[in-house]
């Protein structure tokens, strides 16, 4: 075995000190203690109660070409239309959502620009929002689920009925997005 270079032996033994400080600098951090908090949100879910559903209707007046017929997001559920025949017991509700989460957490709807209602593939658009605990939201999309972590919110919208639509009851998917905000 051949002899260390002179101050090769020196270097070793300053490695290996730095090697010992080093590790025992880690030891010292592992040591520490570091406080903090987590809040911990509970799941929102989403459930659906009702369809939309415009109702029974046709439009067979001399009318334009097309009319709207409005479907109220606010109890009680009311339909209105200037030109379309608004048939009874047609079912008419607005889609119904509850909600259920966070009790206080602010959530967001985002409902679609429009969407399609059958027979017939009518367009839907001009969504409102009514909260169980915040009552008209469409400005805002903004609602709060109450103590217990509920809320219901109810959809409306307007469906645009061509001249010549035959009685028939109209529904509709509402596809809204309800987000924590």
């Amino acid at each position: 075995m051949r002899a260390p270079l002179p101050g090769q032996a020196a270097w070793r033994i300053c490695g290996a000190i730095g090697a010992a400080a080093l590790m025992a600098t880690f030891a010292y951090a592992a040591q520490r203690t570091v406080a903090g908090t987590a809040s911990i949100i509970r799941t929102m879910s989403v459930s659906t109660t009702a369809q939309m559903s415009f109702g029974r209707l046709q439009y067979n007046g001399s009318g334009p070409a097309t009319a709207n017929v409005v479907l109220s997001s606010a109890p009680p559920t009311t339909r209105t239309s200037a030109n379309v025949q608004l048939l009874p017991n047609g079912g008419e509700t607005p889609a119904i959502r509850v909600i259920t989460g966070e009790p206080g957490r602010i959530y967001r709807v985002t409902p679609p620009v429009s969407a399609t209602a059958t027979p017939g593939g009518l367009t839907v658009t001009a969504f409102t929002l009514w909260s169980a605990n915040s009552g008209n939201i469409t400005a805002s999309r903004l609602g709060q689920l109450n103590a217990q972590g509920t809320d219901t919110v109810r959809i409306g919208a307007s469906l645009v009925v061509p001249k010549g639509a035959k009685n028939d009851t109209f529904t509709a998917n509402a596809p809204v997005t309800i987000t924590y905000d």
